[in-house]
C-alpha cells in the first residue's frame, strides 16, 4: 500500500512537471511573438503575422462596396511621403493603388550614420483589403481604408574612410491606412537577419493635395 503511494505520488510529480515545463514554453512563444506580456501594444501593427491578407493574382479586382463609408479607390491613386526613424528623415516613399486593388511602390533612402554612409533601394507589392477596420486606443474607424504590401530591399554600407562597401538584402512591409481625402498614414518595418525590426513612420503631407488621382 505504502508502495502504490509512492507511485501514485511519483506520477503526480512528472505530470505537475510537465505542465509547468507546457507553461515555460508557452509564455516563451508568447513573448517571442509579442514581446513582453503586458507590456504589448495591441494596436501594433505587426503586417508578418497578417500575410493571409496578401492575395494571388485570381484574387483580383478586389471588391469595393464602399459600405459604412469605407474609402473606394476608383481611380489610380499616388501617394507619397518621407519616411521617418527616430525622428529623423529616412529618405522617400511612393506608393501607388489601382483601381482592382493593387497597390505597389518604391522606397528610396540615403544617410550617414555615424562614420558610414547607407544606401537603400526597396521596391513593394501587396493590394487593399478592405475587410480590415482600424482600431486604436480612441476606438474603431470603419471608413479608413488599410493595405499591405510586402518586398525586398537592398542596402549598401560603406565606410566613409576606406570606402569599403559592403551590400545585403531584406524583407521589407510597408502598410497604410487611407482615409477619406486619401490622404494616408502608416509604418514601413525592414526586417532584419537577427528577426527583429527596424519601425518607420510615414505620412502624406494633409496640408497639400497628397494624393494624385489619374483618369
Amino acid at each position: 500500500m505504502q508502495r502504490e503511494n509512492h507511485k501514485n505520488g511519483y506520477i503526480m510529480l512528472v505530470l505537475l512537471i510537465g505542465v509547468v515545463i507546457l507553461a515555460i514554453l508557452y509564455m516563451i512563444d508568447l513573448t517571442a511573438m509579442f514581446g513582453p506580456i503586458g507590456k504589448t501594444d495591441i494596436y501594433a501593427e505587426r503586417p508578418w503575422f497578417e500575410e493571409k491578407r496578401l492575395l494571388d493574382e485570381k484574387d483580383f479586382p478586389i471588391l469595393q462596396t464602399g459600405k459604412k463609408g469605407k474609402v473606394v479607390i476608383s481611380e489610380q491613386t499616388k501617394l507619397t511621403s518621407s519616411a521617418q526613424h527616430n525622428n529623423e528623415n529616412r529618405g522617400n516613399i511612393e506608393i501607388t493603388i489601382d483601381p482592382n486593388g493593387k497597390a505597389y511602390g518604391r522606397w528610396n533612402c540615403a544617410y550617414q550614420y555615424p562614420d558610414s554612409g547607407y544606401t537603400i533601394v526597396a521596391e513593394f507589392a501587396g493590394n487593399i483589403d478592405p475587410t480590415k477596420i482600424y482600431e486604436d486606443k480612441t476606438g474603431k474607424n470603419k471608413q479608413l481604408l488599410y493595405f499591405i504590401t510586402k518586398g525586398n530591399s537592398q542596402q549598401t554600407k560603406t565606410d566613409i574612410k576606406t570606402n569599403n562597401q559592403l551590400t545585403s538584402e531584406e524583407v521589407i512591409y510597408v502598410v497604410g491606412w487611407i482615409q477619406k481625402d486619401y490622404s494616408a498614414k502608416g509604418k514601413l518595418f525592414l526586417m532584419t537577419e537577427e528577426g527583429g525590426n527596424a519601425e518607420y513612420d510615414w505620412q502624406t503631407n494633409q496640408s497639400e493635395p497628397n494624393a494624385v488621382k489619374n483618369k
